[in-house]
């Protein structure tokens, strides 16, 4: 981003206020300056991701497959990444604006619950930071997993509307929209890409989150709605949109169940098929995809998306008319699989009927993958016992973890001792196949956002410590603390940081909730909502 010019910024903001709410800037609310300042940074923003799309067109990208992607707030982490954030705070307070208060009408982006959606969160960014060519594709779920409310200490549950009051950090690409087919009906795929903004080096990757809408007339039967029938009227509108309405929907009755796999397909065809189009208008000439792989590798984080092998097969099958061996070479060469689960019994498994509901031609091509792999195993003398405990099919479900792992060229765990658990029990029989496809990745957080942005002055003074800012791009630099550790000046400093931060959150909880703390006392926290499977 070019060198910020604080009066051109304060102009900027204030005819943006104008611009969005049709007031002059003196009339509008907090709410609606907080609009118009989002709007002013994404305009910063757009230079540098339109050259960072352009230049990432010639070069091998990874795209993360996620169901989540729990990035929280954007304001703020991404003016840290720009570099700019202390500039616009000056501005603000120029304009007698409290940055922190109008930082609070930012909804989090409810579109992850947990660690898995925060691991990708944290991926996204740290791969803009080091300058990777790093995609994501997910869901732009509309109500989130749910607001978390207590009444009589019991916990309820409401939807969680995050866009209500608009959604400034992504930008609707209906240009770019995608046709996903179900077994007996189709949606659209409607692209919205929201910036990830590496840390002062002016690229700015993208993360695009599909909306599922009605295909054809809005979803709405005017016939219907002209005889009085006004729900069976917009009942096509309401599935279509059900789709993508919520992380995790409910799958107690065979109806959640129906529902999640449909929001799994959607998102991973819509995503094959967008990767797909694109390397045909930048690569025409190669008919067979057999370069496909130099330029592609998909990460499938969890079992969610996993159904997108088959998918990319049946693409390269019945759009691009490759036969079975080359479709096949494709796909196993392009994935690569993150494992969150060390329980058998908690692995991701779909019925063969509920697969054929949502995705008849990919249960085809699952079955044949099994068939084949079943097939090279017996003719490598294994025994019958040793080929069942591969079976990618089996009692009438497609294991997905599997799947993935027959398919993907690396399997992963997120903790050395998750990873060692997949070696020797969970996924045992695999790893005595393929070793080589092991490997572990220790889930981390990015500094940028849990460190920088979140405590500035223990930022500060670790900068200080060390001598420079080398360790925001390597946190094993911080190993150069530990010379530190007994330096009673040092010591003293870090209690005194500690002691404030304890303060702030004392302060916060005693004006949302009401409830009295003692900073001096140790903060044990639960910072999760509890999903309805896991409560007691």
């Amino acid at each position: 981003m070019e060198m910020l010019n604080k009066n051109n910024l304060k102009q900027e903001f204030k005819v943006n206020v104008e611009k969005l709410y049709g007031k002059k800037y003196d009339g509008a609310s907090k709410r609606e300056k907080y609009g118009a300042l989002s709007k002013t940074i994404m305009e910063k923003i757009q230079q540098d991701w339109i050259e960072t799309n352009e230049k990432n067109k010639t070069r091998r990208n990874a795209y993360y497959l996620s169901a989540e992607f729990l990035i929280g707030r954007s304001m703020g982490n991404n003016l840290l990444n720009l570099g700019v954030l202390d500039e616009v705070k000056e501005v603000l307070n120029e304009l007698e604006i409290d940055f922190d208060e109008l930082e609070n009408f930012e909804d989090d982006a409810a579109l992850g619950n947990g660690g898995l959606g925060r691991l990708a969160a944290c991926f996204m960014e740290s791969g803009a930071t080091e300058g990777l060519s790093l995609q994501g594709y997910g869901v732009r779920y509309s109500q989130g997993i749910f607001k978390q409310k207590f009444d009589k200490g019991f916990q309820v549950e409401e939807g969680d509307n995050w866009t209500e009051h608009g959604d400034f950090w992504s930008i609707r690409k209906e240009s770019e929209m995608q046709v996903v087919k179900f077994g007996d009906f189709a949606v659209k795929a409607i692209p919205y890409d929201v910036p990830i903004v590496g840390y002062k080096n002016n690229i700015v990757n993208t993360l695009r989150l599909w909306q599922s809408e009605p295909y054809g007339n809005g979803g709405f039967d005017f016939a219907k709605f002209n005889n009085f029938e006004y729900d069976e009227s917009v009942r096509e509108k309401n599935w279509a949109e059900d789709i993508t309405r919520v992380l995790y929907p409910n799958d107690m009755q065979r109806r959640g169940k129906l529902l999640r796999l449909l929001q799994q397909y959607f998102f991973v065809s819509a995503s094959m098929l967008d990767v797909i189009d694109k390397y045909k208008a930048n690569y025409p000439e190669d008919v067979k995809f057999s370069e496909f792989h130099k330029y592609h590798v998909f990460q499938l984080n969890d079992t969610h998306p996993v159904i997108a092998i088959p998918e990319l097969i049946r693409i390269l099958l019945d759009r691009e008319n490759l036969g079975w061996e080359e479709a096949f070479q494709v796909a196993s060469k392009v994935f690569a699989f993150t494992n969150h689960t060390v329980l058998q019994e908690a692995l991701e498994k779909w019925p063969l009927e509920l697969i054929d509901e949502v995705a008849p031609r990919c249960l085809d091509i699952i079955k044949e993958i099994d068939k084949r792999f079943n097939g090279e195993l017996r003719i490598k003398n294994y025994t019958q016992e040793e080929i069942d405990s591969y079976r990618i099919i089996k009692n009438g479900h497609v294991e997905m973890a599997f799947l993935a792992t027959y398919i993907s060229t690396s399997i992963n765990g997120v903790a050395a001792i998750h990873t060692e658990i997949l070696k020797k029990d969970t996924l045992k029989q695999w790893y005595k196949l393929a070793p080589e496809k092991f490997n572990n990745k220790t889930n981390g957080v990015t500094p940028r956002r849990w460190l920088q942005y979140s405590n500035p002055k223990l930022t500060d003074l670790i900068d200080e410590l060390l001598g420079s800012e080398d360790w925001k791009h390597d946190m094993m630099l911080l190993k150069g603390l530990e010379k530190f550790k007994d330096d009673e000046s040092v010591l003293r400093r870090l209690i005194e940081i500690k002691k404030e931060k304890k303060v702030e959150l004392a302060k916060y909880i005693f004006e949302n909730e009401g409830i009295e703390i003692d900073p001096n006392s140790i903060f044990d926290i639960q910072i999760k909502r509890l999903h309805e499977y896991k409560r007691q």
